[in-house]
């Protein structure tokens, strides 16, 4: 893989994996605010759970993959293409 080409070739690290992070920085830092100095797995587990659950869903996972022009696999988008 070329470098810096990431962006590029790995759609989900744009429009999922990225804003996974950060909504999970964000209940963490929520956590850190309410005086939590420790996350243990229960706290892990609902943040990660809330994060996971507002980025990973179909249309998201669709638009990284439109966003980074990887065409999943759809024969009748490819073929509108041609000029027959």
């Amino acid at each position: 893989m070329p470098p810096y080409s990431s962006h590029l070739l790995q759609p989900l690290d744009v429009g999922c994996f990225a804003v996974l992070k950060r909504l999970y920085r964000q209940q963490v830092q929520s956590l850190i605010r309410n005086s939590i100095s420790y996350i243990d797995k229960p706290d892990f587990l609902e943040a990660y759970h809330y994060a996971h659950k507002a980025t990973m869903s179909l249309a998201n996972i669709a638009s990284s993959f439109a966003a980074t022009r990887v065409v999943l696999y759809d024969p009748d988008r490819v073929l509108s293409q041609l000029n027959i």
